[in-house]
């Protein structure tokens, strides 16, 4: 018996209108779109990382220009067969291979220019005095006169001119460095650092030497001819240093010229050869031209 329109109706709520083939298929169809979406955002997060890491490596890489990461010191037998190197360049020491005792000698003065500009400026000043006490006849020398001259070389030549040369005039003079590192015929191409080498002549000869050099030296020449009877506690350094002062007021004009017909064309030669080569350079310069002033202004009392 077949139900009335009403029942019809009602059995049409009840009962599903697909039949089971159709439900799989759309079971099936739900499922692969479950699975789509969890493709994309597992794609999604997977650039997502991608995104962060290249950003961190790139982080990474422009903090190691301005602070290299530090590497444990390893000690190195200069007995082996294959060469060493000395650890990577921050443009001043530079990168060389050693594989011998002499060889790690050697390149020493291009490993550690710091340590080595301390070196050579110690014993070249020392040396200067001891050649001019030689010159002057003396039978003994004077040690104490040639410790103040040590300790001068030591701390203003060795220390403080570093500052000045290496750490200032590089600032100064933003292309010295790469410059200083060229080859010759590189050189002669790079307008630039021709700018950069003739203004750190510039400034090395009218400012740092006329300002700075010459009014340390007078004080030091001051202090090591004044009356020490007294102790260098009860010594009055300003007195000292205006009298210093007044010596150089009178021989400024003079010394300057003299220092200037030295200097400006070794400059010229300094700061055109290698970095790790310009403080060795300018004490070897430096030392004719300390036994020049010490002729010039030595016996001057």
């Amino acid at each position: 018996r077949e139900p009335s329109g009403s029942g019809r109706g009602l059995l049409c709520i009840l009962l599903p209108t697909t039949s089971p083939s159709q439900a799989r298929d759309e079971t099936q169809t739900n499922t692969g779109r479950k699975q789509e979406r969890k493709r994309e955002r597992a794609k999604t997060l997977v650039a997502t990382m991608l995104r962060i890491a290249s950003n961190a490596r790139n982080f990474a890489g422009r903090s190691s220009l301005c602070r290299p990461p530090c590497e444990p010191a390893k000690r190195r037998s200069c007995q082996v067969t294959k060469p060493l190197r000395a650890g990577k360049s921050d443009g001043i020491s530079v990168d060389v291979e050693y594989n011998s005792l002499w060889g790690q000698i050697a390149t020493f003065p291009k490993r550690r220019p710091f340590m080595t500009n301390i070196i050579v400026a110690t014993v070249k000043t020392s040396l200067a005095d001891l050649i001019v006490q030689t010159a002057e006849g003396k039978k003994e020398y004077d040690w104490k006169r040639n410790g103040v001259f040590t300790a001068f070389g030591f701390a203003y030549l060795g220390i403080a001119q570093w500052f000045i040369y290496v750490s200032l005039f590089t600032r100064l003079c933003p292309n010295a460095i790469r410059f200083s590192n060229l080859s010759w015929a590189e050189k002669l191409k790079d307008r630039a650092g021709q700018i950069d080498l003739v203004k750190q002549t510039i400034y090395d000869n009218f400012i740092h030497y006329t300002f700075v050099y010459f009014p340390v030296f007078y004080f030091f020449k001051e202090l090591i001819q004044a009356d020490s009877s007294k102790g260098m506690e009860n010594m009055d350094f300003k007195a000292v240093g205006e009298k210093a002062m007044g010596k150089y007021w009178k021989n400024c004009v003079t010394d300057n010229f003299y220092m200037w017909s030295l200097w400006i064309p070794g400059d010229l030669l300094v700061y055109a050869c290698p970095i790790w080569m310009r403080l060795p350079l300018n004490h070897a310069i430096s030392l004719a031209w300390t036994m020049i002033l010490s002729n010039l202004r030595g016996n001057e009392k």
